[in-house]
């Protein structure tokens, strides 16, 4: 199942080198479904952004009250962000996933290492009393794969990534971007700049295969003048409604 992080910016701490945001995420016929909290430290040798989201209300019983963690940490040089790992964690009940992506600039490759422990049933049949007897037990399983490329952004630094230069883009000036998160995004994303609203500006991303079955495949999101991300928002939402945060 693809996941869709939608996120608002609520609150804002700022210190020398680090940034506190919460969020919160609506649909139009559910009201408030979702929160998420970002933590950037940056000082200016190294770099890491955090978020840590979870479901609420309907969204919370359909995700079993899962806990999402995204995590990009690397280098800073010349004020650009170089990602080193980026990390793709969802913790809950009798259950853990962790994907993690390490860049290896060097070699041109990325290393993935995929992490799952998860509660399953196991019956036996016991013949004596002719019945079954459940139990349940942890598995655990873990995985490798290579990636003979490197990508310069992951898709939270992306946002953040000041190197992209996005506030510089003209109105209805695209640009193809590419981050790891999923293979969707790997294959490229398109980013159109729409608009500028005072101090924000508004853009869309077209994501080509269009994994969004029955709605809209762009979706818009804000930066302000820091390039920090306001708002994002996604129209048509299968039969729910409109997306945002």
């Amino acid at each position: 199942m693809k996941k869709i992080i939608i996120l608002t910016i609520m609150s804002l701490a700022l210190s020398a080198s680090t940034m506190k945001m919460d969020y919160v995420g609506e649909l139009s016929l559910f009201g408030k479904i979702a929160d998420a909290k970002v933590v950037y430290d940056n000082d200016g040798e190294k770099y890491s952004i955090k978020i840590t989201a979870s479901g609420s209300g309907i969204v919370g019983k359909l995700t079993n009250n899962r806990e999402y963690v995204l995590q990009s940490i690397g280098l800073v040089k010349d004020g650009v962000l170089i990602p080193q790992k980026y990390i793709n964690a969802e913790y809950g009940k009798d259950f853990k996933k962790v994907k993690t992506y390490t860049i290896d600039y060097a070699n041109k490759k990325t290393l993935v290492n995929e992490y799952k422990k998860e509660r399953v049933e196991v019956s036996d049949f016991d013949i004596i009393h002719v019945r079954y007897n459940v139990s349940y037990k942890d598995v655990e399983t873990k995985k490798e794969e290579v990636l003979d490329a490197i990508y310069h952004d992951d898709m939270i630094s992306m946002f953040f990534n000041k190197k992209n230069n996005l506030l510089s883009m003209k109105s209805n000036e695209t640009k193809r971007m590419s981050a790891l998160g999923s293979e969707d995004t790997q294959e490229g994303v398109i980013v159109k700049h729409i608009k500028r609203e005072d101090d924000k500006a508004i853009f869309s991303v077209t994501v080509e295969k269009d994994y969004l079955s029955g709605g809209s495949k762009d979706a818009t999101f804000i930066l302000d003048d820091e390039n920090i991300l306001y708002e994002t928002r996604i129209e048509g939402i299968l039969f729910f409604g409109d997306a945002r945060a």
